[in-house]
């Protein structure tokens, strides 16, 4: 087995926000004096779900491409394994840059350059965590819209819904005594798989429709923002196509995740 440390590599384009992308891997195998990394494609959906109209990382994306060559040439050429390590953990440390390295960690491998393949689906390609991702931005966007509003400014909670037979947290939740008036969530729909897609849209419908049953919420007063990949597929497309039948079919207001009109008017409306 051969001892390896990595690191996660980040894009982070917007200092303020501290929101960032995971878009690859780079691991050392200390005592070999090799270092392999891998990194994701420019044009890669999950940046453009992240990160609406950005044309800096392409370009970006290359530099840091030739940085870690750069570092791969190097890295054999290092005389003590000491220094491999001491090289690997400054070239990982934090820096002003658009880009970004997770703090390092230890690994034992049998094959390096496969485990950054593995590394990389786990880290990169966990369709879930992009998932998880998209929604935490989309929330923070939703949020300072409806602040900026003087009759919705702080009306909205994150809330609880539970009963009997259904637990589930909303982000945004407006309730008089104990009614509630009006509860919003986004919803990402930015999975590799149509199928994964379709499985989000029905763990949420399932929710609300159960609270619904219970007398928890009323589904007239339930807003579902959404978004999609921002290019998708054919297969992607009939697969939003459905998403928005299945709400249509369940009685549950959806709307697209930047009309903000649309979405002031009904959390005004639902007051």
């Amino acid at each position: 087995m051969t001892p390896c440390l990595y690191s996660i590599v980040r894009y982070a384009p917007f200092a303020e926000t501290e929101e960032f992308a995971n878009i690859g891997v780079v691991l050392c195998a200390v005592k070999k004096k090799e270092l392999f990394f891998l990194l994701t494609q420019s044009n890669d959906s999950r940046i453009n779900a992240f990160f609406r109209d950005d044309t800096i990382f392409p370009l970006a994306k290359d530099a840091i491409n030739r940085e870690l060559k750069l570092a791969q040439t190097l890295t054999p050429t290092i005389k003590t394994v000491e220094n491999v390590s001491y090289f690997f953990n400054n070239l990982t440390a934090k820096k002003e840059s658009i880009f970004h390295f997770s703090s390092v960690r230890s690994i034992l491998t049998r094959d390096p350059q496969q485990e950054v393949k593995l590394l990389y689906d786990r880290f990169i390609n966990h369709c879930d965590y992009n998932k998880e991702r998209r929604e935490e931005i989309l929330t923070r966007e939703l949020k300072n819209r409806l602040n900026s509003y003087d009759e919705l400014k702080n009306i909205f909670k994150k809330e609880v819904i539970g009963g009997d037979l259904t637990r589930f947290t909303m982000p945004f939740v407006a309730k008089k005594d104990e009614d509630i008036l009006c509860a919003i969530k986004p919803l990402a729909f930015v999975q590799k798989e149509p199928g994964k897609m379709m499985e989000h849209c029905d763990s949420w419908v399932a929710r609300v429709v159960r609270a619904a049953n219970e007398n928890l919420l009323n589904l007239s007063n339930i807003l579902f923002t959404i978004d999609g990949q921002k290019n998708p597929t054919n297969s992607e497309s009939k697969a939003m196509d459905e998403i928005r039948r299945t709400f249509d079919r369940n009685n549950i207001i959806h709307l697209k995740h930047d009309d903000e009109s649309a979405i002031v008017s009904f959390a005004k409306a639902a007051l």
